[in-house]
C-alpha cells in the first residue's frame, strides 16, 4: 500500500485502474478503513482509476495527535489529489468521509466532478454526541473490543452477522485494530461541524444514498440534502443499515454506477 506524507502526516493510500480512466474516490466511515470499499474497488476498477485514501488516524495513516477539523480532512484529499496529478475526481464519501464530502463540495468544488453521499449527514444531533463520547469513554477504559459489537449492531441490518460472519468478522478487525485516539479525535472533529446551513450552495451533480434500516442516520435525515442541494438526486438501498456498500454490495454498485454512468468519460 503506498504512503504519502499530506499536510505533516503520512498517508496510506489505494490506486487502482486504467490510468487514462475517470477517478473515483472512496472515503471510508469513522473507525473503519478503506478496505470497508473491498467490493466497489473490485467492481469500478475496470473502467474508474479508483481511489481509496486511510483517513487521518484510520489504517495506518498517522493520528493527527491534536484538534483539527472535517475542512482538514478535505484538505487531504486535495492534497493527496495533487501529489497523484489528479485534476478532478467523482467522490463518494460514507458517514465521516461524507462529511469530508460537504467540505469539498463547498470549498474545493473545482476538484470534484460530481459527489455521492452515503449515510452522512451534516450536523451530529446531541444525542449521537453524547453516545459517541460515552462510547469513547468506555474503550479508553477497557479497549475498543468492548465496544465494537455494539458499535456494529448499530450500523449494521438485524442479523447481519449471522447472514454474512466473514463480512462481520472483517468489519470487526478494522474497527478494532484503528487507535482509540484516532477514533476520538474525529469524533471531536465531526462534533464541530456544521454544514446543514450551507448546502444550498453545493452546485455540483449530487446523489444522496441512504440504507431502508439504517438508525444512525435515517433516510428520513437524508431527505434534508436532496431537498435543499440543487439537483441532488436520492436512493434508499433496501435490506441495509449505515454500510449499504457492504452489506447490500451489489445494489448500492448498481445505484453509484448508474448516477456515475451519466457523465462523460473525458
Amino acid at each position: 500500500m503506498p504512503r504519502i506524507n499530506l499536510n505533516g502526516l503520512n498517508h496510506n493510500y489505494r490506486l487502482e485502474g486504467p490510468e487514462d480512466a475517470p477517478v473515483l474516490t472512496l472515503a471510508h466511515a469513522q473507525g473503519f478503513t478503506l478496505d470497508s470499499w473491498a467490493a466497489q474497488i473490485a467492481a469500478f476498477s475496470d473502467r474508474y482509476r479508483v481511489l481509496a485514501p486511510n483517513l487521518r488516524g484510520h489504517g495506518g495513516t498517522d493520528m493527527a495527535g491534536g484538534p483539527y477539523q472535517i475542512e482538514d480532512i478535505a484538505r487531504d484529499i486535495v492534497a493527496l489529489l495533487d501529489a497523484l496529478g489528479i485534476a478532478r475526481t467523482h467522490y463518494a464519501g460514507a458517514s465521516l468521509g461524507g462529511m469530508a464530502g460537504f467540505a469539498l463540495a463547498l470549498d474545493h468544488a473545482d476538484r470534484l466532478r460530481s459527489v455521492s453521499f452515503v449515510t452522512t449527514q451534516g450536523v451530529l444531533p446531541k444525542v449521537s454526541i453524547d453516545g459517541q463520547i460515552a462510547t469513547t469513554a468506555v474503550m479508553r477504559k477497557d479497549g475498543a473490543n468492548a465496544r465494537a459489537d455494539a458499535i456494529l449492531e448499530r450500523y449494521l441490518r438485524k442479523g447481519y452477522q449471522d447472514d454474512a460472519p466473514e463480512s462481520y468478522a472483517e468489519l470487526r478487525r478494522q474497527f478494532t485494530t484503528n487507535p482509540i485516539e484516532g477514533y476520538a479525535e474525529a469524533g471531536n472533529a465531526i462534533f464541530a461541524m456544521n454544514f446543514d446551513d450551507r448546502i444550498g450552495a453545493i452546485e455540483l451533480p449530487v446523489m444522496v444514498i441512504a440504507g431502508s434500516d439504517d438508525i444512525a442516520t435515517t433516510p428520513e435525515r437524508m431527505t434534508l440534502y436532496r431537498d435543499n442541494i440543487p439537483g441532488a438526486g436520492m436512493e434508499i438501498v433496501p435490506n441495509a443499515g449505515h454500510m449499504p456498500y457492504v452489506e447490500e454490495a451489489d445494489a448500492f454498485n448498481t445505484i453509484l454506477a448508474d448516477f456515475l454512468d451519466k457523465f462523460p468519460r473525458d
